[in-house]
């Protein structure tokens, strides 16, 4: 027993939210909490610190190091440490009076009338999976008169639902009767969020799989949760306050600002339950099978770590026209492809060669975080097959490339953008991107910004109105998606769901889209939607230009790598970016005599872009990149990448 410690100064600054009659309450009740992990660790330094004394804890677990970013308990020197241990040795650091009756091989059968002896309160912590304990420990509570409590971690929030003596209990409302384990997931996900708060920022949906047993976490719930479930102890025992019992519940996300107080009469039996339930069961419970899950290829090497990273490279409307092929543990070979026979904006292979110069420049940054130089010699033969040869070798002068977080995370802003001026310190380091031999040209004044609206709407015709634009745009696009791997999803184009919709139905032919643009103004809505308004709407548009006109094949991979380095420093300083290719396509096109449509209408259309491309960009055939840059969060929708497995091939 500690000398220092004395109970009545240790939590004389709750007494003012309690009083001190409440706090000697408080002191003389006993919790029970099932589960250490994330959340039950927290809930117990909480209600510690709340001046609680007695507790029941179970675990049976130990602390890994796949729990640090969660779990309080969690730290190098407790990997394999029992957590029950640990946690107790924790909350007595904090009051050594503590009374702790400990549950060592968690809830089974045999004990959990034990566990619930004497119990106030319970407070659920149990592992989301561990349904079996959960219905056993609550159907106890309901029976014994124990009110519980659960306060799950929901994303960067919590969801809670108290299940008070003699009201609704946990199987009444969750209603897991007559389906099947995983079925029963679904129900007490849906149960626990029927609010469903956190659903619009999971960005990386595969990672919630719980055919699998498998789900993201995060501290900001753990520690909400906690809160909540402290504040909501308190009430219980001390009655006072207004306490909600299920079908009422409550949901606070801090990632999205809201609060919800949820109402499901008849639990999960409710229709709006009922029709939730029958969606996310196709979304959810779709585990891989042996015939769909693609080879196996763990990141055990260095190339495949480094090629890991390097999928992330954009390229023309997600195409991703490369494979890789290992050939050793620090070495492999890409085969970079093109698109130009069946994309009228890669006529001439260019736009690929840029795309395959950005996928080397992600190459050499994503080694450098391993401190290996990348290097490669090129086989330039085959212009519809280029060959690079790449070796990784250990070297003392490379430092991780402050660009490195910054290759996933960096992507297409297609909406309109914040207008504030960039500072002259953004601007110095975008320009210290660019290497001798190129510049780059601003376009930042209201009167430039508006040119290029004007330009960027002139082109944008070319494109809605050409035969072989619409069967590139046909294919692009993945309707009702916020994510694609190997396309363009819908929500990212920057469109309305009307607009869509009419879109996707004009894009089953071409006689549609013909019919659509003469007789009811098909390419006006789009065009001022997604060229004319964005444009006006940025801080600034941008032309990467090399001292020389661009011709070899070389000059385009070259200019690619620069192009990347450019745009991850975007990235890296907050900004969206926007590519605006086609009046630089189009213009070089004209220039070199390239035959890309059979339209004379849009060919002429297209000579009006060229000359008003010509007069805003100074020397515009020494032009690779064009685009435009803006203040603005992450977008909600975006492309992301096949998977290392598929793009690794064996010949």
């Amino acid at each position: 027993m500690s000398e220092l410690f004395n109970y009545d100064l240790a939590f004389s600054r709750n007494i003012g939210w309690v009083t001190d009659a409440e706090q000697q309450v408080l002191k003389r009740k006993r919790i029970a909490i099932a589960g250490l992990g994330g959340v039950g660790g927290e809930h117990l330094i909480t209600l510690v610190r709340l001046g609680i004394t007695k507790f029941n804890l179970s675990d049976f677990d130990e602390f890994g190091c796949e729990n640090t970013n969660r779990q309080a308990g969690a730290n190098v020197n407790t990997y394999s440490h029992k957590k029950l241990d640990t946690m107790v040795d924790m909350a007595l650091a904090i009051n050594p009076e503590l009374e702790i009756k400990t549950f060592p091989d968690g809830i089974n059968a045999d004990n959990t009338d034990e566990f619930l002896k004497d119990v106030d309160c319970y407070v659920d912590s149990l592992d989301f999976f561990a349904l079996e304990a959960r219905r056993r420990v609550f159907k106890l509570c309901s029976e014994k008169g124990i009110p519980a409590t659960t306060a799950a971690p929901i994303g960067m929030g919590t969801a809670y639902l108290n299940f008070l003596p003699g009201k609704m209990t946990f199987e009444e409302y969750f209603q897991f009767e007559e389906h099947t384990e995983n079925e029963q997931y679904l129900k007490f996900f849906l149960g626990l969020t029927p609010a469903a708060l956190q659903s619009a920022y999971l960005v990386e949906p595969t990672k919630l799989d719980l055919a699998n047993k498998k789900g993201p976490s995060m501290p900001m719930g753990c520690k909400l949760a906690a809160g909540v479930a402290g504040a909501q102890v308190l009430k219980i025992l001390l009655n006072r306050g207004d306490v909600l019992n299920v079908p009422w519940g409550l949901h606070f996300d801090a990632f999205q600002n809201k609060f919800k107080k949820t109402w499901r009469p008849g639990g999960n039996n409710n229709m709006l339950q009922k029709l939730a339930f029958k969606i996310a069961k196709k979304q959810l419970l779709t585990p891989q099978t042996e015939e769909n899950k693609m080879p196996e290829y763990p990141l055990d090497t260095l190339a495949k770590k480094v090629l890991d990273h390097a999928r992330w490279a954009p390229s023309g409307d997600n195409t991703q026209c490369w494979r890789f092929k290992l050939t050793g543990d620090n070495t492999f070979t890409v085969i970079a492809n093109n698109t130009r026979d069946h994309v009228v904006y890669d006529s001439d292979g260019h736009s690929s060669h840029l795309a395959h110069g950005i996928l080397i420049e992600t190459i050499v940054i994503a080694a450098s975080q391993f401190g290996h130089k990348a290097e490669y010699t090129s086989d330039l033969e085959d212009p519809d097959k280029l060959l690079f040869h790449f070796s990784l070798s250990p070297d003392e002068s490379v430092v991780e490339s402050p660009l490195v977080p910054y290759i996933q995370t960096r992507c297409v802003q297609r909406r309109a953008m914040g207008t504030q001026a960039l500072s002259n310190r953004e601007k110095a380091e975008l320009s210290a991107s660019i290497p001798e031999g190129y510049s780059v040209e601003w376009f930042e004044s209201n009167d430039e910004k508006k040119a290029i609206a004007k330009l960027n709407f002139c082109n944008a015709k070319t494109r809605l109105t050409m035969k072989e634009a619409f069967y590139v745009h046909r294919e692009i696009i993945e309707w009702k998606s916020q994510y694609s791997q190997t396309k363009i999803p819908e929500q990212a184009l920057g469109v309305d769901y009307m607009t869509a919709r009419m879109m996707q139905w004009m894009f089953k032919s071409w006689e549609r889209v013909k019919f659509v643009n003469r007789y009811l103004m098909g390419t006006l809505p789009p065009r001022i939607v997604l060229d004319y308004i964005p444009s006006i709407k940025s801080c600034a548009h941008f032309a990467i230009k090399a001292d020389k006109k661009p011709e070899t094949i070389e000059d385009y991979i070259e200019a690619g790598r620069i192009v990347q380095r450019f745009w991850l420093t975007t990235a890296k300083l907050g900004l969206g970016f926007q590519p605006e290719q086609t009046p630089v396509i189009f213009s070089k096109y004209l220039n070199n005599g390239i035959k890309f449509t059979e339209q004379e209408d849009v060919i002429e259309n297209a000579r009006k872009g060229k000359a008003m491309f010509e007069s805003i960009v100074s020397d515009s055939e020494s032009v690779h990149f064009l685009g435009r840059l803006g203040r603005t969060q992450m977008p909600k929708s975006r492309s992301t990448r096949i998977d290392l497995n598929e793009l690794i091939i064996e010949d």
